[in-house]
């Protein structure tokens, strides 16, 4: 029964066409699980994070270890899988902000690796959303372990919460996504942000990697798209495969101070991302 009811959410989110690509790797899941892990566990562990911080963020949650493979709302609910953090650096370099006045939104936080490399970056505050409460607490676990100098817990909050239902605070956002939500999702998520900004214009940024349903935003009166680093200098992205790259959009309601890094030549012969 949970095979079918993931099923019918995979056509609803992908298609008929693209839900009978996928249906091997959904029968066989069971039996690949663990090769999926140890390949992804040596992958993600190559940057040296959890070795660095004492953390546990690289190993990949599948199946129930997760949660439901299904939302409430019918959606696929997409494994946990994380980024490197040179990967999420590069994405949030490319915004030049007073992270000060801004609040850093991880929708489908996951484990909270981009949660804990954003903490560095002095936002006003840092809220983790996810679906899976076994990743919440996994989050909540790696905050209060990480080192060598600790993350100061009461700037983080951490919500099981479905991303389609979350009211996003108040204040000027940077709202990151590591391909979190099948395209429907993602609108409704857009819908509500820009609600938000509706009742209180402020300044948002949205950083998204793997951006399969950038149109969603792009189509968005609200959001324009700005270059980043790894598209004005490709060099400085040799490392970051281009699944784990960015794309930037922003909202400025007047001269807002969101703005681009400053222009980069490319280097010669250099290839744009």
């Amino acid at each position: 029964m949970s095979l079918l009811k993931l099923l019918v959410a995979s056509v609803r989110d992908f298609g008929l066409a693209d839900t009978l690509d996928r249906l091997p790797a959904y029968a066989l899941a069971p039996f690949t699980r663990s090769r999926l892990r140890r390949r992804k566990l040596a992958q993600l562990s190559g940057d040296g994070f959890d070795e660095a911080h004492g953390t546990d963020t690289a190993a990949i949650l599948l199946g129930g270890e997760r949660g439901p493979s299904v939302s409430d709302g019918g959606h696929v609910v997409s494994r946990y899988e994380t980024s490197s953090e040179t990967a999420i650096r590069l994405a949030l370099d490319s915004l030049a902000v007073d992270h000060s006045r801004f609040t850093f939104v991880d929708m489908g936080c996951g484990k909270g690796k981009p949660l804990m490399v954003a903490a560095s970056y002095g936002f006003r505050r840092l809220v983790g959303v996810d679906l899976s409460p076994a990743c919440i607490e996994a989050a909540r676990r790696n905050i209060a372990r990480y080192g060598p100098e600790p993350i100061d817990a009461s700037r983080i909050e951490l919500r099981v919460e479905d991303a389609e239902a979350f009211e996003f605070p108040d204040d000027p956002l940077v709202v990151y996504l590591y391909n979190p939500f099948p395209q429907a999702v993602l609108e409704r998520v857009v819908a509500r942000l820009g609600e938000s900004l509706t009742r209180n214009p402020r300044e948002v940024a949205i950083v998204y990697v793997n951006p399969t349903a950038a149109v969603v935003v792009a189509r968005s009166a609200l959001f324009v798209r700005v270059p980043t680093i790894a598209d004005r200098l490709p060099l400085a992205a040799r490392d970051v495969p281009a699944y784990q790259r960015a794309a930037v959009f922003v909202h400025r309601p007047g001269a807002g101070s969101v703005h681009p890094s400053p222009p980069v030549v490319s280097q010669p012969g250099g290839r744009m991302a």
